[in-house]
Formats: structure tokens, sequence, C-alpha cells
């Protein structure tokens, strides 16, 4: 019965942790519009990277992030926040350049982190 017990305990306990690291969906309260996604792959032979590359629109600006991804994103509306790992302004040289991320809410739960690698729209290709 104390074996019984004890196992019910720790799978209680493994699963209240679970539950704990799922992030607050109220903490999301910036919307990111993806109208467009990219992959490429930087790197070569056992050193390859995929960057995942967005082009979104954010409080009605244009603005390019850059992750880490394999695939492409759907398009459409994630929530987001600004990125904690990514946005320190204590850490950076001037008050000029931006230096920000975002952490977009996936609809499993989980989170990714993207920096802002362009403010505007993107260059046309003639």
């Amino acid at each position: 019965m104390k074996k019984l017990a004890l196992a019910f305990l720790l799978l209680q306990t493994a699963f209240l942790l679970a539950a704990a690291d799922k992030p607050n969906p109220a903490d999301f309260a910036v919307k990111v519009h993806v109208v467009s996604s990219a992959s490429q792959q930087t790197g070569g032979d056992a050193r390859t990277f995929y960057i995942q590359v967005l082009e979104t629109v954010i409080d009605n600006q244009p603005v390019e992030l850059q992750g880490s991804s394999q695939g492409v994103l759907a398009l459409g509306d994630y929530p987001a926040r600004v990125s904690a790992a990514v946005h320190a302004p204590n850490k950076h040289p001037n008050s000029y350049d931006i230096y920000e991320g975002y952490d977009l809410l996936m609809p499993d739960g989980t989170t990714r982190t993207y920096t802002v690698t362009r403010l505007g729209p993107a260059p046309s290709h003639p």
C-alpha cells in the first residue's frame, strides 16, 4: 500500500510540474500577424543550422523576426510578449539601436523566441 501511495505521489508531482511549465496565455498581450514565413539553411556539413524568417505586422508596423526552426510557420495571428531573453536594456551599448525580440505562443502551448532583424517593409526584388 505504501508503494502505491508513493507512486501516486510521484505521478501527481510529475503532472503538477508539467502543468507549471506551460506559459500563461494572459501574459501574451502582443498580437503578431505572420504574413510570410521562410526557412533558411546556414552552415554546412555537421554544423547545419536552420533559421526561420518571419515577415510580420506588430502594432501596424512591418517587422522581420528570425528564430530557430526547420519548418515554415503557418501564417496567421500569434499571441506574443516582449522576450526577456532578448530585451535587456542594461546590456546594450546605446539607446538608438533596437535590441528586441518576442516570445510567440504556439497553439500547443509552447513558446518560440524570435529576434527583431528588420523594421519596415521588406525590400522589393526587381
